[in-house]
C-alpha cells in the first residue's frame, strides 16, 4: 500500500507546481500582448508631412473662371471626373488643403471642380483627414523606405 502512495504524492506535487507555473507565464504573456496593442496606435498618432498642401482660400479665389486646362496644370490629373446633371462637368482630388480658420491641415480633403460652358464655375472644399487604415499603411510605408 506505501508504494500506491508514494507516486500518487509525487504525482500531485507535480502537478500542482506545475499549474502554478503555468498560471505565472500565462499572466506574463498577457501583459506582453496588451503593450503590443498599444504600439500601433502610437504611431497611427503621428501626422504626416505633405510636399504641396493648398490653401482654402486660394483653392477658392483662383480657380473660378480658370479652364480645364489651367485647373488640370494647378492640381494635376483629377481623381475622379463625372457630369453633374447634364449640364455641367465635376472634376473630384483628393489633397491636403490647409484651412486658415482652423489653422490646420486636412490631408484627405475632397476638392471638387464644377465646369460650366468649359469654365470653373464653383469650387466646394470638404475639408477631411486621413482615414486611420491609409495613415497607418502610410506610416509604415514610411518606415521601410530605403
Amino acid at each position: 500500500m506505501k508504494f500506491l502512495i508514494y507516486p500518487f504524492f509525487v504525482f500531485t506535487c507535480l502537478l500542482v507546481v506545475g499549474s502554478c507555473t503555468q498560471v505565472e507565464y500565462t499572466r506574463s504573456v498577457g501583459n506582453q500582448s496588451r503593450e503590443n496593442i498599444a504600439e500601433p496606435q502610437a504611431v497611427q498618432l503621428e501626422k504626416p508631412e505633405y510636399k504641396v498642401v493648398y490653401r482654402k482660400s486660394n483653392l477658392e479665389a483662383l480657380s473660378l473662371g480658370r479652364n480645364r486646362i489651367e485647373i488640370q496644370e494647378l492640381m494635376g490629373e483629377p481623381d475622379g471626373k463625372s457630369l453633374d446633371g447634364g449640364n455641367g462637368y465635376l472634376w473630384d482630388y483628393r489633397r491636403p488643403v490647409f484651412d486658415e480658420t482652423t489653422d490646420e491641415v486636412y490631408g484627405w480633403s475632397l476638392i471638387s471642380f464644377k465646369f460650366l460652358k468649359g469654365l470653373c464655375a464653383y469650387v466646394n472644399i470638404r475639408l477631411e483627414q486621413l482615414p486611420p487604415e491609409l495613415l497607418q499603411e502610410q506610416n509604415t510605408k514610411k518606415i521601410f523606405k530605403f
